[in-house]
């Protein structure tokens, strides 16, 4: 299994503040890191001691690119997850409008990032990402995501089509978010428990799952974009069932 690595002072402190206990294994800082004052006391209030390195070293973790400002942790990425039931009682705790976010094969961390980011800030109940064929939480994914992973659920399910269908049992309107969808965001009334599918940005959302789905849903935009991406799409419509809920 690959090490999971988390960088940058910002993500350390939402891990510390908002993760589940465990989560951090190993903490990494250089001496400039160790003079801030206030990730030095999140790590004592959590009784987490953390280990002095070189800004080389932790380049080695992370990678020479990665803009680490002198902080890395090691994660244990099975505390990052939960299961679809655990999901379903989280959002059946948020009211009786309810959004979930369900992931379809997306490939690119920074999407899933800021994906993530949007569904935080516009108060998703939980993200739900397939455990094969999609990307998975990455070191990316949580600097790209500013540290909501550790504040929104995310939870793994089997297969997308069958957990659809599952949230269609439980009360849930799904809806696909694609270029050509016939229902238009801007006339969408959001007044029940919904689901938004965010598909590849390659190749949409795949026609089965479309089957499923009880809405294709688009975003109308002028004639100087030919489509949005699916993070921005994802955040559009997000900002558009906040506004109704």
């Amino acid at each position: 299994m690959n090490k999971l690595y988390l960088y940058g002072r910002n993500p350390l402190r939402e891990a510390l503040s908002k993760g589940k206990k465990g989560l951090l294994e190993r903490v990494f800082l250089t001496s400039g890191a160790e003079t801030d004052s206030t990730l030095i006391s999140l790590l004592q209030k959590h009784g987490i001691k953390h280990e002095r390195v070189t800004p080389e070293e932790i380049e080695s973790f992370v990678g020479r690119d990665a803009t680490h400002q002198g902080v890395c942790a090691l994660l244990d990425d099975r505390k990052l997850y939960i299961d679809l039931d655990e999901a379903l009682s989280i959002a059946e705790k948020d009211g009786e409008r309810p959004l979930l976010v369900v992931l379809d094969e997306l490939q690119d961390p920074h999407n899933v990032g800021a994906i993530i980011r949007s569904a935080a800030a516009f108060g998703a109940s939980a993200i739900l990402m397939p455990e094969h064929d999609q990307v998975q939480i990455t070191s990316t994914v949580i600097k790209t995501s500013a540290g909501a992973v550790f504040s929104l659920p995310i939870a793994h399910i089997t297969n997308v089509n069958t957990t659809l269908r599952t949230l269609k049992d439980k009360g849930y309107w799904t809806y696909a978010l694609t270029g050509d969808g016939e229902t238009k965001l801007h006339t969408t009334t959001f007044d029940t428990p919904v689901a938004f599918v965010v598909g590849n940005e390659g190749e949409g959302i795949k026609p089965k799952t479309l089957e499923v789905c009880d809405f294709k849903l688009s975003i109308e935009i002028t004639n100087n974009a030919e489509s949005l991406n699916a993070s921005n799409a994802a955040a559009v419509a997000l900002y558009e069932w906040s506004k109704q809920n």
